[in-house]
């Protein structure tokens, strides 16, 4: 297939063209103010091209701070049809290489140039060849490959940057297998995605053939191969006679002298963490419930693990710990785990060495010869790759771009992973999650992805999981996992649940659901067109051999599918637009009949139910129900016609059934739920649509009105022992409101302080001036305090907000002074990851960062990079908010005995963010005035950690933190 020649550098005779433009903004209105340009051929730069743009209007203050180009040199620059007509000449015929390219050719040809040349996207190239790259941003990419950019946002530099990383990209294209670049190659001439100039040319070049087995099929896979990599182990045998816990002897392992101090530099014995680990012992020894807050540097996570490994090592049992945060899940697996098993290790080899220097019999030591400490992390099955579904999605004969370029991205993983699981891979923000969506082990039944014969991903995962000692996994697993009565984690009788005051919130949306019109028309396109489900049983048939009325049957069925579909479109069509109706008009009645921005909800309530139009709704869902059970029942049909023909010879037949399977599960679930949403609704459960910000698109939404005696009855009660914990869980002193809300009744209660000298290390300013949150000059008064308390703290500061309407507003008030003065201002929601942020707020010593929602709580920023923290109003629920409302009304007194614990817990959280090491120093500023002017602002205060309060006006707060930093 392919000639077996030494590989040399691909296109070596191509000259390339290399650039970028600057513009005012990043709208379809905005205008070009530069464009770059260097011409080169291999290494060697050729030529370049630079040149201003007038573009007859005024940049912004931050366009000009971003580029340096000021406006008296745009005002002098050519106009744009002078600088394009030298710039298309400057290119002449060269595939142009760019960074996000569909940005830059959306300028050029909204000026009025479209060029023909061919065009490399060196997003794409990265997105493909280095799939594990955190970022594929042009300051990013540059950092990480190595490639120097000096003057970032300045056309000529940016080309230069985009040049150096598309040679580094392109030698790692060169090494990929002759295999996979066909595969990458056939994806690209069917999708028509613009990388097929590149990857022809790459094919074109003489390539060496790959050395092994000679077991890669066409789609460039060795399944034999990946089915080697996955890692799989014994299950556990737990032992009859359980061993209990020494606490005593917990102890003495947290200590200095302990094995953790051994195996972890900077160990320092905390008595708070020993008191956390000895009452996790006792839970487990007695089977009891315990509940456990752990102020910050506790250090909860050893003490939980360590009594956990021990139980679970000596009885050859599983733990199960459970964690709401991803960052959490990964701080376990590849720092705090391993710590454990390390002094675990050290200490069974210490035990071993003295047994046999004493002749004993050393029971911990037989125990850790015969098994070390396994542990390994369980997700949802939308984590993992189903290897069937991406062959299928790979063998269409027209599939999107998009499409093609997440399956040679995926491609190039499969060569290495051992997991396939998503987190290993960066899927970026150009519509990668939908195709995922349709690639993941969620989209396919268990009977199709489960089959013991098939390389799966998913069930590699969980014959880990039954062989680890310590499973890591996420609450919403946990919940789905007592929703399927115990089929997702392996048996366990020991739970630990950390960042526990989320799990109400987390079952909430577990034990509910939401339907979308995406959802529906998804379900439609899998029974339609040449990729569904009809069509596949048709073309099962042609290899065949079955009799002619069986044959005749299953046309018959698929036909009738075929006729129903466009008929059962419309149907539910048809529901959704009444139902939006209804939701836009109730909207437009809120907001002085305008849409409202940041997107709307409608509760149902059986007022609404009582309206008149919602007759018409009834009468729009008996169109669907009829067309989904007609569809229900020929999927049934369908079902029985194909059963039995396993030695038919039909091509894919397994998968086939398994695909009908959960096509008839699907539409059932959601014949099921939208009859429940409109005509069947249970009063303990809470029912609303919603209307998304931008898109204006409709979701119909439930949620249990309570959780806490699911959660109690599926749960808690049906484990030996459970331990609750988490950093914040008391409101004002009291677990009532956490235990309540959750079930977890009759546990035990400790609540261990930080160990950390708040006193001293933080400062807490409460102005004494400002104005009331619903006044005018309240939104004045927190951008001239955030500002201020930046400028007094060279950067180095973080403003929380309970909303992203009013960190906008912000971040457009001060933004402009603030760089002026050399102080960069990150926002949350301008188009990086909260991750991508976090890491540019860490590299810049002068920086204030604007967060909401994600920067509450699991953010750590140790050491000075954080030394300010804002707070602009008390994180109280939007009142509005369905789930909120419903479950309000059920208090005598809503907002004292259901919003205020809720909204201290999330102070609490937030406060969280400043103190995360014993040497830490900063200062809190809260811009609430209902902290000193109401009653119920003194539990606020009583519930945060000790830091020395100052009151003071508003003036006074840069002197406070310039008193208290460090200088």
């Amino acid at each position: 297939m392919f000639p077996n020649h030494a590989p040399y550098p691909p296109l070596a005779d191509n000259i390339w063209v290399a650039f970028d433009l600057e513009t005012t903004g990043l709208d379809d209105d905005d205008a070009i103010i530069e464009i770059g340009a260097v011409k080169f051929r291999e290494h060697k730069t050729l030529d370049t091209f630079q040149t201003l743009v007038n573009p007859r209007r005024r940049i912004s203050p931050f366009i000009n701070e971003l580029t340096g180009i000021t406006q008296r040199e745009l005002d002098r620059a050519p106009s744009a049809n002078d600088a394009l007509a030298k710039f298309a000449a400057f290119i002449g015929a060269s595939p142009l290489v760019a960074q996000n390219a569909p940005f830059d050719l959306g300028f050029l040809e909204r000026a009025g140039v479209t060029p023909a040349n061919p065009v490399v996207d060196t997003y794409d190239l990265a997105y493909v060849v280095r799939p594990d790259l955190s970022s594929y941003s042009l300051e990013e990419m540059a950092a990480l490959l190595n490639v120097r950019l000096d003057n970032a946002h300045r056309a000529l530099d940016d080309a230069r940057a985009t040049m150096s990383i598309f040679l580094a990209l392109l030698e790692d294209a060169n090494r990929l297998d002759a295999y996979t670049l066909a595969a990458i190659q056939q994806l690209a001439q069917r999708s028509g995605w613009r990388m097929r100039y590149l990857l022809d040319a790459l094919a074109a070049n003489p390539r060496a053939q790959p050395s092994g087995s000679g077991g890669v099929g066409i789609n460039g896979l060795d399944i034999r191969e990946i089915g080697g990599r996955l890692q799989s182990g014994g299950a556990l045998r737990p032992r009859e006679d359980t061993a209990a816990l020494d606490p005593n002897r917990v102890a003495a392992l947290l200590s200095n002298n302990g094995a953790l101090a051994t195996a972890l530099d900077g160990f320092e014995e905390r008595q708070e963490q020993i008191q956390m680990a000895s009452a996790v012992a006792n839970a487990i020894n007695q089977g009891n419930r315990v509940i456990i807050e752990a102020g910050t540097g506790v250090g909860k996570s050893l003490a939980y693990l360590l009594p956990a490994a021990l139980y679970a090592l000596a009885n050859d049992k599983r733990v199960v710990i459970s964690t709401n945060t991803i960052s959490l899940q990964e701080q376990l697996m590849h720092k705090d785990v391993p710590i454990v098993a390390k002094a675990l290790k050290r200490l069974a080899h210490n035990a071993d060495g003295n047994s046999a220097e004493n002749g004993k019999d050393n029971r911990d030591s037989r125990d850790n010869q015969e098994s070390e400490l396994r542990f390994t992390q369980l997700k949802g099955r939308a984590n993992y790759l189903c290897l069937r579904l991406w062959n299928r999605m790979r063998a269409a004969e027209s599939p999107s771009p998009d499409e093609a370029r997440l399956l040679a991205k995926t491609l190039v993983w499969l060569q290495t992973t051992a997991t396939g699981d998503r987190a290993e891979i960066n899927l970026g923000s150009r519509n990668a999650a939908a195709p995922w969506d349709r690639l993941s082990s969620a989209a396919q039944a268990a009977a199709g992805c489960m089959r013991q014969e098939s390389v799966c991903f998913l069930r590699s995962a969980r014959e880990q999981a039954a062989a680890s000692h310590l499973v890591i996994v996420n609450h919403a697993l946990l919940l789905s996992d007592i929703t399927t009565e115990g089929s997702i984690i392996p048996d366990y009788d020991v739970l630990i649940i950390d960042e526990a005051h989320h799990l109400e919130e987390v079952a909430t949306r577990q034990l509910g659901y939401d339907i979308t019109r995406a959802r529906v028309e998804e379900h439609m396109q899998d029974l339609s067109g040449e990729g569904g489900l009809p069509n596949q049983a048709n073309v099962g048939f042609r290899t065949a051999s079955v009799a002619d009325s069986r044959r005749e049957e299953v046309a018959a069925i698929t036909d009738a599918i075929g006729d129903l579909v466009p008929r059962a479109r419309p149907a539910v069509s048809a529901l959704f637009a009444r139902l939006q109706a209804i939701a836009e008009s109730a909207e437009k009645e809120s907001n002085r009949g305008r849409p409202n921005p940041y997107g709307y909800t409608l509760r149902v309530t059986p007022a609404v139910r009582a309206n008149p139009a919602w007759s018409d709704i009834e009468i729009d869902w008996e169109n669907a129900d009829l067309a989904l059970g007609e569809l229900g029942r020929l999927l049934a049909r369908l079902d029985t016609a194909l059963n039995g023909l396993e030695d038919a010879g039909m091509l894919n037949y397994e998968a086939l059934l398994a695909d009908i399977a959960a096509a008839a599960q699907s539409n059932a679930d959601l014949r099921g739920k939208l009859k429940d949403f409109v005509t069947s609704p249970d009063d303990e459960t809470i029912y609303w649509l919603s209307l998304s910000a931008r898109r204006r698109e409709l979701s119909l939404n439930t949620a249990p009105l309570h959780v806490a005696d699911k959660l109690d009855d599926l749960l808690f009660s049906r484990k030996q022992s459970v331990i609750m914990t988490s950093a914040t869980l008391a409101a004002d002193g009291d677990f009532a409101h956490i235990t309540e809300r959750s079930g977890f009744r009759d546990a035990d209660e400790l609540q261990l302080g930080s160990p950390f000298d708040y006193p001293n290390a933080a400062v807490l300013c409460l102005p004494t001036d400002m104005p009331p949150p619903n006044t005018r000059q309240y939104d004045d008064a927190v951008h001239r305090a955030i500002r201020d308390s930046a400028i007094a703290a060279g950067g180095r500061s973080m403003a929380l907000f309970t909303s992203y309407g009013a960190l906008r507003k912000a971040a457009a008030a001060i933004k402009d002074d603030l760089q002026s003065r050399g102080i960069n201002v990150l926002t949350q929601g301008s188009g990086r990851t909260p991750d991508q942020i976090k890491r540019r707020f860490m590299d810049d010593p002068k920086a204030v960062l604007l967060g909401t929602a994600s920067f509450w709580e699991g953010v750590d920023m140790p050491g000075d990079a954080l030394s300010v923290l804002i707070v602009a109003k008390l994180p109280f629920t939007v009142p509005t908010d369905p789930v909120f409302l419903s479950r309000s009304e059920l208090y005598n007194n809503g907002f004292m005995e259901y919003a205020l614990p809720q909204a201290i817990l999330r102070l609490r959280q937030g406060f969280g963010r400043l103190i995360r090491a014993s040497d830490d120093r900063g200062a809190v500023v809260i811009l609430d005035n209902r902290l000193l002017t109401k009653r119920y602002g003194a539990s606020f205060l009583r519930s945060l950690p000790p830091a020395r309060p100052v009151k003071c006006p508003l003036a006074d707060i840069p002197r406070v933190i310039g008193g208290h930093l460090p200088k």
